[in-house]
């Protein structure tokens, strides 16, 4: 499978120029059939929790402006694409990500919730239960959402339940980048897992991006340019998750 991290910025509170420029630079990589696609969090509004009654959205009927356009995004380039964004719950709110099939019929998209919320989130937002797994091709993906990257019980957790792949889709601060770097390849080597991780850019230099694939030996075999929007994209396998296990069963 092909792999596309959309590292974007994101004007605060403008969904619809957000959304537009993230559809476009999507059909600007010719992203290949059968990838998978993923975008930074809240990459549709901007890490702003604060606004969450304004810009809030019902991912769970898909009739939102986020997930209508994720939704046609994937059908019009046969891909998985994993994106969210603020969703409206009952009496509260939660950080969450869909996956977005475009083979689904049914129009129900699979959903993780932020487990961990953030010091500014954690008023307004319900936590999630777990890590959710995914089956894209023969990859199973975990999904975790920036903040989540500081808990590595969650990822354990899932690898022990069959992950091979984690996405961390995040606004991770310029400040702590080099925390950013550290446990993203901590995470790939005790799990023997890729880590396929998506950040947000800003013009001021709140957000630098960063964003990279690492391999399950802990290797980064794609990384995209701070401070720059731009997709980048790797290949990745679960018979090379399987082979560096096999070779070094540390479990």
């Amino acid at each position: 499978m092909r792999v596309y991290l959309v590292q974007m910025g994101s004007v605060p509170g403008e969904k619809e120029k957000n959304l537009e420029k993230a559809r476009q630079m999507v059909l600007d990589a010719k992203p290949a059939c059968e990838s998978l696609i993923l975008f930074p969090e809240m990459f549709a509004t901007g890490y702003i929790p604060e606004r969450a009654e304004e810009l809030a959205e019902d991912f769970e009927t898909g009739n939102s402006p986020t997930a209508q356009m994720l939704s046609q995004l994937a059908k019009e380039t046969n891909c998985f694409i994993l994106g969210g964004g603020i969703h409206r719950a009952d009496n509260c709110f939660t950080n969450r990500v869909c996956l977005y099939d475009p083979t689904n019929a049914t129009g129900k998209q699979p959903y993780y919730d932020k487990v961990h919320p953030f010091f500014p989130e954690q008023k307004d937002f319900a936590p999630g239960k777990e890590i959710t797994l995914f089956k894209t091709q023969d990859l199973t993906l975990a999904t975790a959402i920036c903040y989540d990257l500081r808990f590595p019980e969650e990822f354990r957790k899932a690898k022990a339940n069959g992950a091979q792949a984690f996405t961390v889709q995040a606004s991770w601060p310029a400040v702590r980048n080099e925390h950013w770097e550290t446990l993203l390849r901590a995470r790939a080597i005790e799990n023997q897992a890729y880590v396929l991780a998506v950040n947000n850019v800003s013009a001021d230099g709140t957000y630098i991006g960063n964003s990279q694939v690492i391999a399950p030996d802990g290797e980064i075999i794609a990384k995209a340019e701070a401070k720059k929007e731009q997709v980048v994209s790797a290949d990745i396998s679960a018979s090379v998750v399987e082979k560096i296990r096999k070779e070094f069963p540390i479990y």
